[in-house]
């Protein structure tokens, strides 16, 4: 079991059932276990912070809002807050006590001590707190939040054969491997593929490739499941969309978003247990047509959940083994 998790169990503050769940929604969204066991109700952020303090050795830190001052804020750019991830809590003297969700980042550590002048002292705070107070007070993006910690996303937009496409899924070990098959596959039938990631409220762009899909494009896209969209649509019914996207103002705010003109496209669900936790857009171009059927690609986009299903079952096994095999504390 992961060392976190091994902490937080031993204190009594999660089971191993939940550890098990936690995983799952890790594999599937991204993020550390300990965000996954928070977003779904396991642990309290105090219990998370005592058991983040106790990984890594160096206090934790409840945050104060009314402690954040402009002042505070203004000793680090947001460069360096988003590059490594980190936040001034609060200046005494030289000493700068630094917010961290890896205190053992030693090259964060050395890289504002010498860019900026200061003696730092890490405090560690989880993950989902680090991403609303970057959000908050440096306007850094919270999709990274998203990120498969397992290994840094390479989407390279590469077309696949078919075979090459099902071997990938089936030795994949990653969430962000999976996708990168995926979208591969999907070229073999669209001019141009975006992915997205299904978090209620939203749609959350995640990736993308083809024609005109530059690094990072599909990352800005985001559309609201609480408004008319055929986004709305395709989870809500776990249908698949072929056609033109109708008038409705999402709609057509997505369209002038990735420059749409004319001709159909299409949309399909990503189901996990019955829950849909990814859509995929594809068409033919700003002005092209997709094919009509597309039951092949249907057929094996059903790898997707299996191989997602596959690496949940694994990465449980090496929990269980890895609790199993330590010694108590």
């Amino acid at each position: 079991m992961p060392i976190l998790a091994r902490i937080l169990r031993e204190r009594g503050l999660v089971g191993e059932d939940q550890v098990e769940q936690a995983i799952q929604h890790q594999v599937l969204y991204g993020g550390r276990l300990g965000t996954s066991l928070l977003e779904l109700g396991f642990i309290t952020e105090e219990g998370l912070t005592q058991g983040l303090a106790r990984l890594y050795g160096v206090p934790g830190a409840t945050v104060d809002p009314r402690e954040i001052t402009p002042e505070t804020i203004a000793l680090l750019p947001k460069s360096l807050t988003a590059r490594f991830k980190v936040f001034p809590w609060k200046l005494k003297g030289k000493t700068l006590f630094l917010l961290m969700m890896d205190p053992q980042d030693h090259t964060a550590v050395a890289r504002i001590s010498l860019s900026q002048g200061y003696i730092v002292k890490p405090l560690v705070v989880p993950e989902f707190r680090m991403v609303q107070l970057l959000r908050d007070h440096y306007g850094v993006d919270e999709r990274w939040r998203f990120d498969d910690t397992y290994r840094p996303p390479v989407f390279e937009p590469v077309e696949t054969t078919l075979d090459d496409a099902a071997a990938r899924f089936e030795w994949a070990s990653t969430r962000d491997e999976v996708v990168e098959a995926l979208l591969a596959l999907c070229l073999n039938y669209f001019k141009r593929v975006a992915f997205f990631i299904v978090r209620e409220p939203w749609v959350v762009g995640w990736a993308g490739i083809g024609e005109g899909m530059e690094r990072g494009f599909a990352a800005s896209l985001r559309i609201p499941l609480d408004r008319p969209s055929v986004f709305r649509d395709v989870v809500r019914d776990k249908s698949v969309f072929i056609g033109r996207l109708g008038p409705e103002e999402e709609n057509k705010r997505f369209l002038k978003a990735i420059g749409k003109r004319l001709g159909t496209a299409a949309l399909f669900p990503v189901q996990v247990r019955g829950r849909v936790v990814n859509l995929v857009y594809g068409d033919g171009g700003p002005g092209g047509n997709v094919r009509g059927e597309l039951g092949e690609l249907m057929a094996l986009a059903q790898k997707v959940p299996r191989a997602y299903l596959r690496i949940i079952r694994r990465r449980i096994a090496d929990a269980r083994e890895a609790r199993q095999g330590a010694p108590n504390e």
